[in-house]
């Protein structure tokens, strides 16, 4: 692939930032040729669209994004972990005064739409990886898992919130979560790059799933 591949975009408002840091890299935006999307949440899609229109990259995606970002809005919220998640989204929510949409992205036939776990796509594009799907938080979480090990998992787990435990904030469902965790762990991750914290390795996602879920571990 002449140029690279993007995980996630951020908030609506994050584009200009963003193009700022690639320019203090020295990467001009012309030059991201894929956005993969690990979920359609607005802090992962929210200037997907713009984005698009700048670059005319290709979209890969879980196939039950594809209303969500039709609509350029969340869905699939699921519930908070525990009232400690609640109270600590509520005031998030409050300061950034979201409103919770984004301009809306839809997927085209040069798009690549995932149904489920891939070995394939991302070695035709030149990246030595694998996309795992991974959900639990959403039913659209996709993660990408490089042959070194580095792994990029959306919010499959954060590690931002010491009381998460690398537990997504919100869950559609929770043993899905767990399971999620034992595909990033048995397919070769090492690294964990969290959408939300910064990275860990493996092993905590290993020690916390058998915490979690003794019976999956």
């Amino acid at each position: 692939m002449d140029g690279y591949l993007l995980v996630d975009t951020s908030f609506p408002d994050c584009l200009q930032p963003f193009l700022e840091e690639l320019r203090r890299i020295e990467v001009d935006v012309s030059e991201i040729k894929y956005l993969l999307l690990t979920h359609s949440h607005d802090d992962h899609a929210g200037f997907a669209a713009d984005l698009r229109e700048k670059t005319s990259c290709r979209i890969i995606a879980h196939k039950n994004s594809i209303e969500a970002l039709k609509n350029g809005c969340i869905m699939n919220v699921g519930r908070f972990l525990n009232r400690q998640a609640r109270i600590t989204m509520s005031l998030y929510n409050w300061v950034k005064r979201r409103d919770f949409e984004y301009s809306p992205v839809t997927l085209n036939e040069e798009d690549i739409i995932i149904a489920g776990d891939d070995k394939d796509i991302l070695k035709t594009i030149g990246v030595d990886g694998r996309i795992v799907y991974t959900p639990g938080h959403t039913d659209d979480g996709i993660s990408v898992i490089l042959a070194n090990g580095d792994a990029f998992v959306g919010d499959a787990c954060m590690s931002n919130l010491s009381f998460l435990h690398y537990r997504p904030i919100e869950v559609c469902n929770l043993d899905m979560v767990f399971e999620s965790w034992r595909k990033i762990i048995e397919n070769g991750a090492r690294t964990i790059y969290p959408g939300h914290g910064k990275p860990f390795t493996v092993e905590e996602l290993i020690h916390y799933r058998k915490i979690y879920a003794p019976a999956r571990a």
